[in-house]
């Protein structure tokens, strides 16, 4: 199989690794996908195999091409756009507890990145094989060797910490279920200020804004809930979408596929 020739559809899959542990790959195949600002509460590796992609991740502008490889951490704020013509890739979601068990890093913590984009066609190559063999083994054993290279020995917090310990705990609520209900105003009657110092405060520590912040949050526990098998009409209503159509649009714009479609393949 030649990852280079072979052109799947954009779909997602579940591949189970030697240890019980899960990895999700999502072969990407659309020239028109643009995705939204979004995050995972997974690493993302990803391999480029034609075309280009576009992306800013925790505010910095990236671009990554055939034969490159890219790497997210866990809750790092990201957007993309690719190439107009032909572009397919593979990317991961590696569940945290995973990588964290295999380099000893403490609980809630992880190693800082060395860089989010570099060439490496063989690895792309064998990295795309595996996941197209649907061989979770030697997908598991050639994240271990990207991930090994690319983390440093410097450790930070696992999810984004804003800096200020009012937004900090905003943050905190607009991560249930119950919180992403809340309006801005209200957030900010909290925390005692105004809703306009509140929204600059949150933006300058955060990156959006704590309405576009509250939306991250219910498709985060959106595909939490997806995954745990939940039907897609209970979970648009659980998380506060207006409709299960609605739903599915800002479902398919941050990860690429339909709530169908990933709980189908997972």
């Amino acid at each position: 199989m030649n990852p280079r020739t072979s052109s799947p559809a954009s779909h997602v899959i579940g591949l189970p690794m030697e240890d019980g542990a899960q990895v999700e790959a999502m072969f990407a195949a659309d020239p028109k996908a643009r995705f939204e600002l979004h995050w995972h509460a997974e690493w993302s590796v990803g391999a480029i195999l034609e075309g280009r992609c576009e992306f800013t991740c925790a505010g910095e502008r990236q671009v990554a091409q055939a034969g490159d490889l890219v790497l997210m951490a866990p809750f790092m704020l990201h957007t993309a756009g690719v190439s107009a013509q032909g572009f397919r890739m593979v990317m991961l979601y590696v569940p945290h507890v995973w990588v964290g068990a295999r380099f000893g890093w403490p609980q809630g913590q992880r190693s800082a990145l060395r860089r989010s984009v570099w060439q490496d066609a063989a690895m792309v190559d064998a990295l795309a094989v595996a996941a197209l063999a649907e061989d979770g083994a030697q997908v598991g054993r050639l994240l271990e060797q990207i991930l090994g290279a690319q983390t440093s020995g410097e450790l930070v917090a696992v999810e984004r910490h804003a800096g200020d310990a009012r937004v900090e705990a905003v943050c905190d609520a607009l991560a249930t279920e119950d919180a992403c209900r809340i309006d801005p105003g209200g957030l900010a009657r909290r925390l005692g200020m105004s809703r306009e110092h509140f929204h600059r405060l949150f933006r300058v520590a955060v990156g959006v804004t704590p309405a576009h912040y509250a939306r991250l949050a219910r498709i985060g526990r959106a595909k939490a809930l997806l995954r745990e098998g939940c039907a897609a009409a209970d979970v648009a209503a659980q998380c506060g979408f207006t409709d299960q159509a609605h739903f599915s649009r800002w479902f398919r714009r941050c990860f690429g596929v339909t709530p169908g479609n990933y709980m189908a393949r997972t």
